[in-house]
C-alpha cells in the first residue's frame, strides 16, 4: 500500500544553487561547504540528502551497471550511499545500538522525525543469532522505545510527524525502520541496516541471514507492497496492472515506469512516487 502520508510539497533543488558532485568522483559532496564539481555533466540531475550528495543521489552510475540513482533497484532514496547494496551505508548508520528513528533520512538513533523503535522489541531477537542486530539487542518485552511507551504501543502507533516526515521516504514493501519484505510477496522480512564485518544486504544475498537478518516489521508504519506498485526489490508491477500513472495517491507525481517524467528538482523517485528529499 503506497503510504497515505505522501504529500505534495514545494521543491527546491539544484537550480536554486546547490553544488553538484564531480562526475569523476564517488565521494560525498557537502553542499553547505560550497563544493563545486569538475564541470563534467552528471548522468542525471543530482538530488541532495540534508545538503550532501550520496551515491544514490549524485547523478552518476557508481557501480557501472548502466542504472543511475533511483533507476537502480539497490537505491531506495537520496539518503543512500551504496548503489550495489540495499543498506544506505551512511556514516553513523544505523546509529545507537537497538534504537531507531526514521531509517530513510540522513541518520538513525535519536531523531527529529518522531519515529521511534527498539530492536529489543522484536520477538525474533533470540538465541542463537538474535536478529536483526545481535545479542546486544536481545528481545526484552519490558523495553520502552520512548519513555512511558511499551513495545506494543510503538508497534501499533507512531506519531503523526513520523507519518508526515518519514512516510513519503519509506519505500513500498518496507516499514519506516528499514525492515522490508524481500523477496517481494514472500512474507519474509529482512533488515537493511546490517553492516557488521563490512558486509551489507543486497538483492543477491537475501537468503543469507548473516547479511540480510530477519526482522519483524512495525505495523504502525509499514508501507505494504501491493501487486500494482513498484516496490523495494521489484522495479516493475504485474503485467495485469492498470496503465502507468495510477500507482501514487492523488496529487503525488508518479515516476519510474516507462514514459513517466523525472521528478522535479529536489525530489527523488521512491518506488514509483516522487518525494521531497530530506533537506
Amino acid at each position: 500500500m503506497t503510504s497515505t502520508a505522501r504529500i505534495a510539497v514545494a521543491l527546491v533543488g539544484v537550480a536554486a544553487g546547490l553544488a553538484v558532485p564531480s562526475a569523476c568522483s564517488d565521494a560525498v559532496v557537502d553542499v553547505a561547504a560550497g563544493a563545486t564539481g569538475s564541470g563534467l555533466a552528471p548522468a542525471s540531475v543530482p538530488v541532495a540528502c540534508e545538503k550532501k550528495y550520496y551515491a544514490c543521489g549524485d547523478g552518476l552510475d557508481n557501480d557501472d551497471d548502466g542504472l543511475v540513482d533511483a533507476a537502480d533497484p539497490d537505491c531506495l532514496g537520496a539518503c543512500d550511499d551504496s548503489e550495489d547494496a540495499l543498506s544506505p551505508n551512511l556514516p553513523g548508520d544505523p546509529g545507537s545500538p537497538c534504537k531507531l528513528d526514521c531509517f530513510w533520512d540522513g541518520g538513525n538513533g535519536s531523531g527529529h522525525d518522531g519515529c521511534a523503535w527498539d530492536h529489543r522489541c522484536d520477538p525474533l531477537a533470540v538465541a542463537p543469532d538474535y536478529p536483526p542486530e545481535g545479542a546486544a539487542c536481545a528481545y526484552d518485552a519490558a523495553v520502552e522505545p520512548t519513555p512511558g511507551e511499551s513495545c506494543a504501543d510503538a508497534a501499533t502507533s507512531q506519531p503523526a510527524e513520523c507519518a508526515e516526515l518519514c512516510g513519503p521516504l519509506t519505500p513500498n514493501g518496507c516499514d519506516c525502520f528499514g525492515c522490508c519484505e524481500l523477496p517481494v510477496g514472500s512474507g519474509a522480512f529482512v533488515w537493511l541496516g546490517h553492516t557488521a564485518s563490512g558486509v551489507s544486504c543486497s538483492l543477491d544475498t537475501l537468503d543469507d541471514p548473516t547479511r540480510c537478518p530477519p526482522c519483524t516489521p512495525v505495523p504502525a508504519c509499514l508501507n505494504a507492497c501491493t501487486a500494482c506498485e513498484l516496490c523495494a526489490g521489484r522495479p516493475t508491477p504485474d503485467a495485469s496492472c492498470p496503465p502507468a500513472g495510477s500507482q501514487c495517491p492523488a496529487g503525488v507525481q508518479p515516476c519510474g515506469r516507462p514514459g513517466q517524467p523525472s521528478c522535479a528538482a529536489g525530489a527523488y523517485c521512491v518506488t514509483g512516487c516522487c518525494a521531497a528529499a530530506p533537506g
